[in-house]
C-alpha cells in the first residue's frame, strides 16, 4: 500500500492517467459537435489554447501537440525503479470515485454549517435553505466553459466538459497556480504557513474564475462560497494525493452533478 500511495501521487503516474482523460475529452467534444450550434470547450482549455495560438499554432495542432507532450513526458518523468502497474491506475480510478462521493458530502456539510443558520435567521425554512446551499445543476467546474454551453447542448458535451474540468482546471489551478504560489510564498513564509496560504489563495482564485469575464456566472455569495469550498477540498486533495487522483475525482464529481 505504501508503494501505491507513493507511485500514484507521482507526476509520472499523473501524466499517464491524464492521457486517456485528454483523449476521451477530445473524442467526446468531436462526437457532440454536430448537435451544438457552436464549439464548446472547458475555459481553462481555451485559455491554454489562446496562449499557444500566440505562437502560431492552429487548434488541430494544439490538440495533437497536447497529446504528444503528455506521451513524451511519460519516459521523462519516470524515475529509476518506478514501474508502471496497471492495477495501480485502476486503484487510482476507484480511489477518485470514492473521493468524488465524499467531497460532495463534505461540500454540502460545510455549506450547511456556514450558511444554514444565516438563512434560518432570515426566515428561510430548512428544506428551502438546503436547496439554496447547492445551486441546481452547478458543478465545481461545470459552468467554467467557453462557447455558450447549456444542458440543452447535450449530455455528451456535458460529459466532455466534466472530463475537461478534471483535466484542465486541475492542471491550471493546482499544478500551475498552486505551484507558483508556493514557490513565491516560500520566499516569505515557511512550512505549513506557506502551504496553507497557497491552498487558500489558489482555491479563492479558482472560485473567482467562474464569475469573471463575459461568460462568467453571476456573482452571488452562495455560488462563490460553494466553489471556494470545493476549490479548497480539491486543492487539499491535490496536495495530499497528486494530480492523477485529483483530476479523476474532479471529473467524476462533475459528471455526477451534471448528469445525475
Amino acid at each position: 500500500m505504501a508503494r501505491y500511495i507513493r507511485f500514484s501521487r507521482s507526476a509520472y503516474y499523473g501524466v499517464v492517467a491524464a492521457i486517456p482523460l485528454l483523449v476521451a475529452y477530445e473524442l467526446l467534444l468531436a462526437a457532440g459537435a454536430g448537435a451544438a450550434p457552436v464549439a464548446v470547450r472547458n475555459a481553462a482549455d481555451a485559455w491554454l489554447r489562446m496562449v499557444l495560438a500566440g505562437f502560431g499554432l492552429r487548434p488541430s495542432q494544439v490538440t495533437l501537440g497536447m497529446i504528444l507532450v503528455l506521451i513524451l513526458c511519460v519516459p521523462l518523468l519516470r524515475r529509476a525503479h518506478t514501474p508502471l502497474h496497471w492495477r495501480y491506475l485502476l486503484l487510482m480510478l476507484l480511489e477518485a470515485a470514492a473521493y468524488s462521493l465524499v467531497l460532495g458530502l463534505l461540500i454540502q456539510g460545510i455549506l450547511h454549517l456556514l450558511l444554514a443558520p444565516l438563512l434560518r435567521d432570515a426566515g428561510v425554512d430548512a428544506t428551502t435553505a438546503l436547496q439554496m446551499l447547492l445551486p441546481s445543476g452547478v458543478a465545481a467546474g461545470g459552468p467554467l466553459a467557453q462557447g455558450g454551453w447549456s444542458m440543452e447542448s447535450g449530455r455528451m458535451q456535458a460529459l466532455a466538459l466534466s472530463l475537461g474540468a478534471g483535466l484542465f482546471e486541475e492542471f491550471v489551478f493546482r499544478v500551475l497556480l498552486l505551484g507558483m504560489l508556493m514557490a513565491v510564498l516560500r520566499l516569505v513564509f515557511a512550512g505549513w504557513l506557506c502551504a496553507a496560504l497557497s491552498i487558500v489563495t489558489a482555491a479563492f482564485l479558482f472560485a473567482l474564475a467562474h464569475h469573471v469575464g463575459p461568460l462568467g456566472e453571476p456573482l452571488t455569495a452562495q455560488a462563490f462560497l460553494f466553489r471556494w469550498v470545493a476549490g479548497l477540498l480539491f486543492t487539499l486533495l491535490y496536495y495530499a494525493r497528486g494530480f492523477g487522483v485529483t483530476a479523476y475525482a474532479h471529473a467524476l464529481y462533475d459528471i455526477r452533478i451534471l448528469l445525475f
